[in-house]
């Protein structure tokens, strides 16, 4: 009598050896950092392997408490495309690690770091498993606090415990409104199952509405982004791999499973989503040309990249409601097929930052350059991810890019009404500008970085990163190939998956074009080399204006690169320019001339801010008003509280 392996005890077992592997990277012997990151490759490989098992579901009933709740886990096709989002990514950070702790050692302890990394992979993994609601939020804490520890790794900078704490309010707020909207949908249902939550019309607006907020937040969408720009610059590149690649995808996968592809439906979820998604797009990629700091106009494409994951689920709700079957399918595979092509090159671009920052001991776009010749390697490989999530061929992001635009497209062509149809154009449109916005960015994050002549002494003696960061690089790189290359068994995988009832509507043959484009660059190339041969060859300095051999003070900035573009929306955030001349003589003779921009963000400054201040003063006026020293007013408080609870559970 043979066993069979099924996904959820392969699941349940990579939980298991990456909670093992926790508390072994907190012990102080030099070798237990080690042993938790091979545990931590086992665990992952487990999690990959997960993801290609039969799926099933496995409950253990505790002797004590949950509510009278099972620890349940459920895997089915959903689950299993995450845990492999999650393996693929945790792969590679848990390769890349051990080299990039040894820039942080005098700052931050490998075993702490390891330690965060593990819970925090565990706890994603029970997100994307969890069978009821009581079990998706103790792994949905455990994943926040853990996040928040290894955001604040480098807890002795003043500026990392900021964006740590800040991190850890925008959490509170998610997690927040995330259990009303659970508790409101068990007052509803009467149930804690996913499975169960069977709410229409009406009955389902308000839990919606707060489980949407809480996801929302957690996912880093605008207008509750703020705290991932500041969040992503202060954590360990490997963590900020991990956050974004996949920790910010376990809120994409609670929008698909509650509110996209299970039973909570109300018809204003799908318009939600679109705007949602359209706007966070747009004001991503916006703010992230406004960026010198290399990790931190990653964290902002981010939010543009979620954006459009968001838009993608909102159009396949849309579609489904007009009963447009294949605009539907074709926005959900969008959606689908996006999430882990955005966690494979976001990763790669942020354990390729994470390789300079070790190596050239700076993230400032104007302090690097000229890093093709000194990393090579990282160079080619942060070439291939700013590709793929600009969606240029044959890469992962034009393919799931494209599936958007043809839903896009059959949305404005076959539309029930002309509004729908109208949306759908302008829709990909607004998508055409996003695309068109990425790649002005990362021609400047590309071009400043590694193109031209090094900028700082720092990046003149930067060197290749060790073997396995660049091999866990590399790793990811092939897969941004493979995945755009095999962009067709990816929609029957989807097909075979059940996501989309299609099995066939992958008409663009991107592995035949890409070879007849290899060829024809191959015949090109070797035409001109036919042609250059024999003819002499002379050498000569770039045109120099009379000033003679240039420096790296001639080469563009990233403020100069894009402030043209960034000139034509400045009224969305007063951008302005300072040009600041001196000397005596300044009129024709200047000793110096300063350039220095500034924007405001309206969002930040109009709406978040004075509303902290108000919370400020208004806590600490009711803080000064109950710590009065009084233990019987203490008692009063505490017996209010409880009837107050018993009350709400009564009602409930």
């Amino acid at each position: 009598m043979t066993m069979q392996f099924h996904a959820p005890e392969a699941a349940i077992t990579a939980i298991l050896v990456w909670g093992a592997a926790c508390p072994i990277g907190l012990l102080r012997p030099p070798g237990a950092a080690r042993v938790a990151a091979l545990l931590s490759i086992a665990a992952c490989g487990l999690c990959l392997t997960a993801a290609f098992l039969p799926g099933g579901i496995v409950a253990v009933r505790p002797p004590i408490g949950l509510a009278g709740v099972a620890i349940g886990f459920r895997v089915d096709s959903l689950s299993r495309w995450f845990l492999g989002l999650i393996g693929v990514v945790g792969l590679a950070a848990s390769i890349y690690s051990p080299g990039y702790l040894k820039h942080l050692r005098g700052r931050a302890r490998p075993g702490f770091v390891w330690s965060g990394l593990t819970l925090l992979f565990a706890s994603m993994a029970g997100v994307a498993t969890a069978q009821n609601a009581i079990v998706f939020f103790a792994f949905w804490e455990m994943m926040a606090i853990s996040s928040f520890l290894l955001v604040a790794t480098e807890h002795e900078r003043q500026s990392v415990r900021r964006a740590a704490f800040i991190y850890l309010g925008a959490t509170r707020i998610g997690s927040a409104f995330l259990m009303a909207g659970f508790l409101w949908a068990h007052a509803s249902t009467g149930s804690w199952n996913f499975h169960d939550w069977i709410l229409r019309g009406s009955d389902a607006s308000g839990p919606a509405a707060l489980i949407l907020v809480g996801l929302l937040v957690k996912a880093g969408s605008w207008p509750f982004h703020l705290w991932l720009p500041i969040a992503h610059p202060a954590a360990p590149s490997p963590v900020s791999a991990v956050m974004s690649g996949v920790m910010i995808k376990t809120a994409i996968y609670a929008v698909f499973r509650l509110l996209v592809m299970g039973g909570v439906e109300a018809p204003w979820i799908g318009w939600t989503l679109v705007a949602a998604g359209a706007i966070s797009a747009f004001w991503g990629v916006l703010f992230a040309l406004l960026q010198h700091d290399m990790k931190r106009l990653l964290a902002y494409h981010s939010v543009e990249n979620i954006g459009l994951i968001l838009l993608a689920a909102g159009v396949s709700l849309v579609a489904r409601q007009a009963s447009l079957t294949a605009v539907s399918d074709l926005a959900l595979a969008a959606g689908l097929f996006h999430t882990l092509n955005h966690g494979v090159f976001k990763a790669l671009l942020f354990l390729c930052a994470g390789t300079v920052d070790a190596n050239a001991h700076t993230v400032e776009l104007d302090r690097l350059g000229g890093l093709i010749q000194r990393m090579p390697w990282t160079a080619a490989t942060f070439f291939v991810g700013s590709a793929a999530i600009c969606a240029l061929p044959p890469l992962n992001g034009f393919a799931s890019e494209w599936l958007l635009y043809r839903g896009l497209f059959q949305l404005g062509a076959s539309g029930p009404s002309g509004e729908i149809r109208l949306v759908g154009l302008l829709l990909l449109g607004w998508v055409g500008l996003v695309g068109a916005l990425a790649l002005a960015c990362f021609a400047k994050a590309f071009g400043i970085s590694f193109v031209g002549q090094p900028r700082s002494k720092e990046a003149s003696h930067a060197k290749e990163g060790e073997p396995a960061m660049v091999g866990a690089s590399v790793f990811l790189a092939v897969l941004c190939a493979a995945l755009g290359l095999g962009a067709p068994l990816v929609w029957d995988a989807m097909h075979g998956l059940g996501f989309v009832r299609t099995p066939q509507a992958w008409t663009l043959p991107i592995l035949p074009l890409t070879l007849v484009g290899a060829l024809s660059m191959a015949l090109i190339w070797l035409g001109m080399r036919q042609l250059a041969r024999g003819r002499p060859t002379r050498t000569y300095i770039t045109w120099d204006c009379g000033f003679g051999a240039l420096t790296p003070r001639a080469q563009y900035t990233a403020t100069s690169f894009a402030q043209p573009i960034v000139r034509l929306f400045g009224a969305l955030y007063r951008y302005e320019m300072e040009v600041v001349v001196e000397g005596h003589g300044r009129r024709h003779f200047p000793t110096e001339i300063r350039a220095e921009s500034s924007h405001e963000a309206y969002l930040e400054s109009k709406v978040y801010s004075p509303a902290l201040g108000t919370v400020i003063k208004l806590s600490e006026g009711l803080i000064m008003r109950l710590q009065a020293g009084s233990i019987h007013q203490y008692l009063l408080f505490m017996v209010l509280t409880l009837g107050l609870l018993l009350w709400l559970g009564g009602v409930l």
